[in-house]
Protein backbone atom coordinates (compact mmCIF):
# COMPACT_ATOMS: atom_id res chain seq x y z
CA UNK A 1 0.00 0.00 0.00
CA UNK A 2 2.62 2.72 0.85
CA UNK A 3 4.50 1.59 -2.57
CA UNK A 4 1.52 2.43 -4.66
CA UNK A 5 1.13 5.64 -2.66
CA UNK A 6 4.73 6.61 -3.23
CA UNK A 7 4.26 5.61 -6.71
CA UNK A 8 0.90 8.00 -6.73
CA UNK A 9 2.70 10.77 -4.84
CA UNK A 10 5.83 10.38 -7.63
CA UNK A 11 2.96 10.26 -10.85
CA UNK A 12 1.76 13.84 -9.51
CA UNK A 13 4.58 15.39 -8.92
CA UNK A 14 5.97 17.61 -12.02
CA UNK A 15 9.48 17.86 -12.56
CA UNK A 16 12.18 20.87 -11.72
CA UNK A 17 11.43 24.09 -13.29
CA UNK A 18 14.29 25.16 -15.31
CA UNK A 19 15.30 27.79 -13.50
CA UNK A 20 17.74 28.94 -16.31
CA UNK A 21 14.79 29.77 -19.04
CA UNK A 22 12.37 31.17 -16.00
CA UNK A 23 15.34 33.74 -14.46
CA UNK A 24 15.63 34.48 -18.39
CA UNK A 25 12.25 34.70 -18.99
CA UNK A 26 11.72 36.58 -16.14
CA UNK A 27 14.69 38.72 -14.98
CA UNK A 28 15.20 40.46 -11.85
CA UNK A 29 15.07 43.82 -12.00
CA UNK A 30 14.24 46.78 -9.98
CA UNK A 31 11.47 47.75 -11.85
CA UNK A 32 10.22 44.78 -11.62
CA UNK A 33 9.80 43.30 -8.09
CA UNK A 34 7.61 40.46 -8.82
CA UNK A 35 10.44 38.69 -11.37
CA UNK A 36 12.20 38.50 -8.32
CA UNK A 37 9.82 36.75 -6.23
CA UNK A 38 9.20 34.39 -9.04
CA UNK A 39 12.88 33.50 -9.11
CA UNK A 40 12.70 33.14 -5.26
CA UNK A 41 9.94 31.22 -5.98
CA UNK A 42 11.23 28.65 -7.96
CA UNK A 43 14.39 28.02 -6.29
CA UNK A 44 12.90 27.29 -3.24
CA UNK A 45 10.17 24.96 -4.89
CA UNK A 46 12.55 23.04 -6.64
CA UNK A 47 14.34 22.33 -3.30
CA UNK A 48 11.11 20.59 -2.53
CA UNK A 49 10.89 19.21 -5.37
CA UNK A 50 14.09 17.31 -5.32
CA UNK A 51 13.94 16.11 -1.80
CA UNK A 52 10.13 14.75 -2.56
CA UNK A 53 11.96 12.44 -5.97
CA UNK A 54 14.86 11.45 -3.84
CA UNK A 55 12.82 10.43 -0.86
CA UNK A 56 10.27 8.91 -2.35
CA UNK A 57 12.47 6.59 -4.58
CA UNK A 58 14.81 5.71 -1.44
CA UNK A 59 11.53 5.04 0.22
CA UNK A 60 10.50 2.13 -2.20
CA UNK A 61 14.30 1.19 -1.69
CA UNK A 62 13.93 0.83 2.07
CA UNK A 63 10.56 -1.16 1.49
CA UNK A 64 12.31 -3.39 -1.01
CA UNK A 65 15.75 -3.68 1.33
CA UNK A 66 18.32 -2.08 -1.11
CA UNK A 67 18.95 0.26 1.14
CA UNK A 68 19.21 0.76 5.18
CA UNK A 69 15.80 2.40 6.42
CA UNK A 70 17.02 5.18 8.34
CA UNK A 71 15.02 7.26 10.75
CA UNK A 72 14.07 9.93 8.40
CA UNK A 73 13.14 7.40 5.76
CA UNK A 74 10.59 5.29 8.48
CA UNK A 75 9.51 8.99 9.45
CA UNK A 76 8.65 9.77 5.90
CA UNK A 77 6.46 6.03 5.16
CA UNK A 78 4.87 6.22 8.51
CA UNK A 79 4.22 10.00 7.95
CA UNK A 80 2.41 8.99 4.35
CA UNK A 81 0.54 6.04 5.68
CA UNK A 82 -0.91 8.30 8.53
CA UNK A 83 -1.86 10.50 5.33
CA UNK A 84 0.24 13.50 6.84
CA UNK A 85 2.33 16.10 5.08
CA UNK A 86 6.11 14.23 6.08
CA UNK A 87 8.18 16.93 8.15
CA UNK A 88 11.13 16.56 5.91
CA UNK A 89 8.81 17.72 2.98
CA UNK A 90 7.23 20.39 5.23
CA UNK A 91 10.55 22.42 6.34
CA UNK A 92 11.12 22.73 2.89
CA UNK A 93 7.56 23.46 0.85
CA UNK A 94 4.91 25.82 2.19
CA UNK A 95 3.12 25.76 5.35
CA UNK A 96 -0.32 24.20 5.35
CA UNK A 97 -2.56 22.38 7.09
CA UNK A 98 -4.03 20.12 4.57
CA UNK A 99 -3.86 16.58 4.75
CA UNK A 100 -1.25 15.09 2.14
CA UNK A 101 -4.05 14.12 -0.64
CA UNK A 102 -4.90 17.95 -0.67
CA UNK A 103 -0.94 19.11 -0.09
CA UNK A 104 0.48 17.06 -2.92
Amino acid sequence: MLEELANFIQSRTPKEFDYDKIFIQYPTDYNESMNTVVCQEVIRYNKLLKVMAISLINVKKAMKGLVVMSEELEALSNSLFDNFVPAMWGSKGFLSLKPLGSWV
